[in-house]
């Protein structure tokens, strides 16, 4: 079985079949009806499900193992990513200035409930990752906790026509730590630092460390001094 159709088209087949079905359906029977890839089927699906357009439920099984999922259309879906959509499909529309990218970031933010003020930097940064979870992405902090990692991009599709998208996803980041009233501030995205995944570097008062050592072709130079431990 091969995919000759673009992930947009491959996307709406997805989508019209599992909103034709009156009942869930499997992956394979998705397969079935669109003439796609079981992993291109997937792959689209973690997107609908992401914008909200889908919802997925355990089908019932009789032995042991991994329970098959059922896909069913959401209806009267409330998701706050269509008011994200909505959002970047007005804004680009009328795009032309510089502060396109934190204007869209704004009604973006406020497609979610303010984000409550955090007492930590942590807190600040969990809140954040939260909010970009429910917006419709996979975020994740890094273990020190000075960088956020997207994945799962729900206009992935549309960034090489429109790369202010990542502008804008950049921009995004900033506005809900603001939310937090914590001092951490995004100062650099990586965007696609590895094929779907981009990485929101952060600043943060608390996180100062020991000492640093710089590393070059000579080996280890004298380390900066930072702070006491």
């Amino acid at each position: 079985m091969t995919d000759s159709a673009s992930p947009s088209d491959g996307r709406t087949r997805v989508q019209s079949a599992v909103d034709a079905a009156q009942r869930g359906l499997t992956v394979d029977d998705i397969c079935t009806t669109t003439g796609l890839h079981a992993n291109t089927v997937r792959g689209h699906l973690d997107v609908l499900l992401a914008a909200g357009s889908v919802t997925r439920e355990a089908a019932e099984t009789a032995g042991r193992g991994r329970p098959r999922w059922l896909y069913r259309a959401a209806r009267g879906n409330s998701s706050p990513f269509r008011f994200l959509a909505e959002a970047l499909t007005a804004q680009l529309a009328r795009s032309g200035g510089d502060g396109v990218a934190d204007e869209a970031a704004q009604r973006w933010a406020q497609a979610i409930p303010d984000l409550p003020v955090a007492d930590s930097p942590d807190a600040a940064v969990a809140g954040t990752v939260g909010a970009l979870n429910r917006l419709g992405f996979n975020a994740t902090t890094s273990p020190v906790g000075d960088a956020i990692a997207v994945t799962a991009c729900p206009y992935v599709d549309l960034v090489d026509d429109n790369p202010v998208i990542c502008d804008i996803h950049a921009a995004l980041v900033g506005r809900l730590l603001e939310q937090t009233g914590q001092p951490v501030r995004v100062t650099s995205m990586d965007v696609w630092a590895r094929p779907g995944v981009c990485v929101a570097r952060l600043r943060r008062s608390d996180l100062v460390p020991t000492r640093t050592i710089t590393i070059d072709e000579d080996g280890p130079r004298a380390a900066e001094e930072g702070r006491t431990p």
